[in-house]
């Protein structure tokens, strides 16, 4: 019997290891290299290095290990390089043996701030279209949803003061930050390197709002303590009142004056003069005393936007939102579009917190198309209440696509108020009837927001209505908007409601769900692991490339098993189709044959006909992958007798 010796020397050599035998033949990181293709890293990133120093690590080695963070969910990139040194599989996957020397940490963060976004957002799109050549995206029914991304900032960094200054902190957080994301001087030459692209920019350009110009900030020169009079010196009575003055326009061109001073006063000391800055005032101020104390008043009781007047000093690009726990916390927002064949993603698109979901469907569907390269002739879009607004329905009108989006009403019934469908247009007078009789008319267009305002003919008869308390409180009677293509918009809305539209959302909320709740237990999706919108969207591109991987090398595991459920579903819509032709000749030949007693038989081997025939596209549509209630069945319904 052998026994382990108590001591243990280290060999000296070891010539016997080899990794290769050592990762288990169904290991996931071997079913991983089998299909990722990172051959495109090296040439797009190769004018961002320079031609002498150090040799830099392999950017396909930097690319797999950011991979890595993200697939095992590692929780930050310290431990990462810590599990390299100890785990033979991740070694294995990065090419390197027992003696290869582990990076620094920092090699990642520095790899990309140097690439940018485009390196992270054409690996997604690379791995998308893997997807689409083995079959996984049909493009026919599509989930859009969106998800709150808490910020790598605590609510202790928040801090509350002027629009004026919470601008002014902002410029001066871009201007700080553009700093470090500089690493080369623009000025050189062709034979030089190429200065790198920064980290929130990327080679093809974004539309990006024009600065907004923001007022200058006053500095005021605080005299020294020897410039200031003493307590046995008297100052002379004018410069006293004009001292006082100055004070006095001082507190009032600014909100923010007592802290100012708070923060001066906690400034070193200095030889020369003190400085303090004052926010500017108001363009359109005038002196107090020529305002009225109702204005004040007003605009002292006017409620600003939380973010114009609260900013994060640790992430100030992260804006203040209350998340689905009623908590106000620094965030981001997520949005996705992810097809309902395998739950593989589009198209994805990260934000600030406080960009509506519905204004997102648009840019993300243009998206979808361009990455997955699918252009189908009929395309069903699903989505909450969030996504069902009229300019969402309108869009979905003109790119042929049927908008399964859940309505975004005001739910008037529910709180006992008359709904609009109460009011019956009447288009030859272009105006509406309410349900007492009386007419509201056209009072105002709007052709920019594609909307007419109707107002009652006369208030006197809203005041003497008995339905007032259910229809209106204004003085000045009823009044509604109606959109100039409400016709589209109430074909969309019939839509909504059909059985095929209560099916998709249905669907939407367990693939939705289901991707976000994978994205947030196994990859780290629920919270931002960098600092700034542009290393949010590198992280969102990361999980979103990981899961769509995870589901690549799932399928393609199981392909044997899926090829012949495929060939059985072929195989049945086959034989339907031969029946169903059968019966079509049988019955051509009674129609010839049976005249007046033939015609029940006709009409039930017609109706026989017709639903095998359904059920054989339904079965060709399964074979193809397609959705179950928005293609083949919604046809086959209409053509039950």
């Amino acid at each position: 019997m052998g026994t382990q010796p108590s001591t243990r020397q280290p060999a000296l050599f070891s010539y016997h290891i080899d990794l290769e035998k050592r990762l288990p033949a169904d290991h996931l990181l071997r079913r991983v290299d089998a299909v990722l293709d990172l051959t495109f890293v090296a040439p797009a990133v190769r004018d961002l290095y320079g031609r002498s120093g150090n040799v830099s690590l392999d950017p396909q080695i930097i690319l797999k290990m950011m991979l890595l963070l993200f697939l095992y969910n590692v929780p930050s990139e310290r431990e990462l390089m810590e599990q390299i040194e100890v785990r033979l599989d991740f070694l294995w996957f990065l090419d390197f043996d027992l003696e290869t020397k582990v990076p620094d940490h920092s090699v990642l963060s520095k790899a990309r701030a140097r690439w940018g976004e485009e390196i992270f957002k054409k690996l997604f799109i690379r791995m998308l279209q893997q997807c689409v050549e083995a079959g996984l995206v049909s493009g026919s029914l599509l989930h859009i949803d969106s998800t709150m991304v808490k910020a790598s900032a605590s609510k202790d960094s928040v801090v509350s003061s002027s629009p004026e200054l919470i601008n002014a902190l902002r410029q001066a957080y871009q201007k700080e930050s553009s700093k470090l994301e500089v690493l080369a001087d623009p000025q050189v030459d062709a034979t030089t390197t190429r200065p790198p692209t920064p980290i929130g920019k990327a080679p093809e350009a974004r539309p990006v709002a024009e600065p907004v110009s923001q007022p200058t900030l006053q500095v005021l020169e605080i005299p020294t303590d020897s410039q200031t009079p003493s307590a046995n010196q008297t100052p002379d009575a004018n410069q006293t009142a004009t001292d006082n003055q100055t004070a006095t326009d001082n507190q009032t061109a600014t909100d923010n004056q007592t802290r100012t001073d708070k923060q001066t006063a906690s400034a070193p000391a200095t030889n020369g003069p003190k400085l303090r800055v004052l926010a500017p005032a108001p363009a359109d101020s005038a002196p107090k005393a020529a305002r009225s104390k109702g204005q004040a008043k007003k605009v002292a009781d006017k409620k600003l936007p939380v973010n114009s007047t609260h900013i994060s000093t640790t992430d100030p690009e992260a804006e203040l939102a209350r998340n689905k726990m009623g908590v106000t916390e620094p965030s981001y927002k997520e949005h996705r579009l992810v097809d309902d064949a395998h739950g593989i993603i589009t198209a994805v698109a990260a934000t600030s917190a406080t960009v509506h979901d519905g204004t997102q469907l648009p840019a993300l569907y243009e998206q979808h198309q361009a990455n997955s390269g699918i252009k189908l002739g009929e395309v069903t879009v699903a989505g909450d209440r969030h996504y069902g607004t009229a300019s969402n329905y309108l869009y979905c009108a003109q790119n042929g696509m049927r908008a399964h989006l859940a309505q975004a009403s005001a739910n008037l019934e529910a709180r006992g108020k008359l709904p609009l469908s109460k009011f019956i247009y009447e288009a030859a007078e272009d105006r509406l009837r309410c349900p007492e009789g009386h007419y509201l008319v056209l009072h105002q267009e709007r052709p920019q927001e594609q909307v007419k305002d109707y107002l009652i003919e006369d208030p006197k008869l809203c005041l003497q209505c008995p339905l007032r308390k259910q229809c209106t409180k204004s003085t000045r009677g009823r009044s509604i908007q109606r959109h100039v293509q409400t016709e589209i918009l109430e074909a969309a809305r019939t839509e909504v409601q059909s059985e095929a539209g209560a099916y998709s959302r249905k669907r939407r909320r367990h693939v939705m769900e289901g991707s976000f709740a994978d994205a947030f237990n196994n990859h780290g999706a629920k919270k931002a692991r960098w600092r700034g919108l542009a290393r949010q969207r590198i992280q969102s591109w990361l999980i979103a490339t990981v899961q769509n991987l995870r589901v690549l090398v799932r399928n393609l595991r199981n392909r044997p098993a899926a090829a012949a459920e495929q060939t059985i579903l072929s195989l049945a819509a086959a034989q339907v189709l031969k029946i169903s032709k059968n019966l079509n000749l049988a019955a051509k030949r009674l129609r010839r044959s049976l005249l007046i007693a033939g015609i029940p038989l006709l009409a039930f081997l017609n109706s026989a006909a017709a639903v095998l025939a359904g059920w054989g596209s339904v079965f060709e549509n399964l074979a193809l992958g397609q959705h179950a209630l928005t293609s083949a069945p919604t046809i086959f319904l209409n053509q039950l007798p």
